[in-house]
């Protein structure tokens, strides 16, 4: 007996209809009068793998807009060059060791499976965790081999020591078990989800924390696997609300296996919160101020200012820098006035390669204070008129622009004048300092060299007198 039935509106006596695939075909209303409401929702996640499908509602203002977050950057990093950035990275090894080759930061890099040895990585800049502002932390990384008994490797937001448990965070834990779990920790007091299946070894998979106050997510490639509700005795996932990115692997036993992790790039992103922070402030907070070598480069500050010690002495010279360093501090002996252009300092921004992208310095501002030295200023005043150089594509300042042997002569910027008056004492400054604050940046390019110019129209060459005094430069690597 067939149960086809066919269903009619009283009113009019027409009939519904379906489509090819038998999906009941359905038109919506075109007056207003005659509408009704649907609650638009959004799918996040479809629940095909991990946890359940999760939808959620969009937002209205109270005048009726639709709300809409902007995201902030806080940190990105990548390691696809060979140094361990000091600057913005702790490191701790214990026996086991950690290298930078093929993109990645490799913990363990010996291959060490013996107990209690400890590899640990964190940034020294702490990251912010707002109450109802999410904040997003990406980990694009590999594990060498299937989850290890007796290995614990821990990454995401955390604070921990040697191999001892951390103390507060939100995290990844592969434990000792050989079980991958999230975990958040609340001044040492734990909640884990359930075991969660791990991404194959030798695959650079995707990790996701979304911290919420109410709330924490864990996502590997884009699926939601687990989730872990702030539990009701707390206030937030963690104590602290602000934790540094933190990456450790340790063994507590022997492995059958030496067990890696290989973190190729990392995000922090804070959700739906439109700081307004300048983009020098945004770079700056990922460790790439011009006080610090960029990434690649020998680790340490870019300016010439040894602890407890004065600056060696420059030889003032056209064609050659007086210190390679981007600013700090410097002298000379006093010498006769001249229209020579002095390269006092010349510094050259890293070139880029394929293993370590180049960085832009961009230049916002800079400052020179001046002193005299060893002996009174005499017979003369001494004049200093000072200039930034950018893009100079060697170091001598005679370089001048080629269109087939590819060099660029350094551009100019004068940027002010000082003076040290006749009888000037040791100890005394110069009438002013110069300082400059460009709204428009210079910008310097990878491989090419910033230049502080000096040059001395009056002087004389009195005997022990030395000139000194300081240079900064206000910037940042992009």
């Amino acid at each position: 007996m067939s149960l086809a039935s066919i269903i009619r509106g009283v009113l009019t006596g027409n009939g519904a209809e379906v489509d090819t695939s038998n999906n009941l075909r359905v038109r919506l209303p075109s007056l207003l009068a005659e509408a009704g409401f649907n609650a638009p929702v959004a799918e996040v996640h479809d629940g095909s793998v991990g946890a359940a499908r999760l939808l959620r509602a969009l937002d209205l203002s109270p005048d009726f807009r639709l709300r809409a977050g902007i995201d902030s950057v806080v940190w990105q990093d990548t390691f696809s060059h060979a140094v361990f950035n000091t600057s913005t990275y702790q490191g701790v090894t214990s026996t086991m060791t950690i290298s930078l080759t093929g993109g990645r930061m490799v913990f363990n890099a010996g291959n060490n499976t013996a107990s209690a040895n400890v590899a640990r990585a964190q940034t020294y800049r702490s990251f912010p965790v707002i109450g109802t502002y999410p904040t997003y932390v990406d980990y694009w990384l590999m594990m060498t081999q299937d989850p290890q008994a007796n290995n614990i490797t821990e990454f995401g937001l955390g604070i921990a020591t040697g191999v001892a448990s951390p103390t507060d965070g939100v995290f990844w834990r592969y434990n000792a078990s050989g079980e991958l779990r999230g975990v958040v920790n609340n001044n040492g007091t734990e909640t884990q989800t359930s075991t969660i299946t791990p991404p194959a070894p030798n695959t650079v998979a995707h990790y996701l924390i979304v911290v919420h106050n109410d709330r924490t997510e864990f996502w590997i490639d884009d699926e939601l696997m687990a989730t872990i509700d702030t539990p009701a005795t707390n206030g937030s996932p963690c104590q602290s609300n602000a934790l540094p990115l933190l990456m450790r692997i340790y063994n507590n036993g022997v492995t059958a296996q030496a067990q890696r992790m290989e973190v190729a790039a990392i995000n922090v992103t804070l959700g739906d919160m439109a700081s307004n922070r300048l983009w020098a402030t945004q770079m700056v907070g990922m460790g790439r101020s011009s006080v610090n070598a960029p990434d690649g480069a020998t680790a340490g500050f870019t300016a010439n200012h040894a602890n407890s010690a004065a600056p060696a002495s420059a030889t003032l010279s056209n064609t050659a820098a007086g210190y390679t360093t981007l600013g700090g501090q410097w002298q000379f002996a006093a010498v006769a006035g001249a229209e020579t252009d002095y390269a006092l300092f010349a510094y050259t921004v890293p070139a880029g390669t394929a293993a370590n992208p180049g960085k832009n310095l961009v230049i916002r501002g800079a400052r020179v204070d001046t002193f005299n030295m060893g002996a009174a200023v005499a017979t003369t005043p001494t004049l200093l008129q000072w200039a930034i150089g950018v893009g100079g594509t060697a170091v001598s300042l005679a370089t001048v622009d080629s269109a087939t042997a590819g060099t660029r002569a350094v551009r100019r910027l004068p940027i002010g004048a000082q003076s040290l008056a006749i009888g000037t004492v040791v100890g005394g400054a110069a009438n002013q300092p110069v300082d400059i604050n460009l709204d428009a940046p210079l910008i310097c390019e990878p491989g090419t060299i910033v230049h502080l110019i000096l040059k001395m129209p009056v002087g004389t060459a009195t005997g022990s007198q030395i000139v000194r005094g300081t240079a900064t430069f206000n910037g940042y690597f992009e």
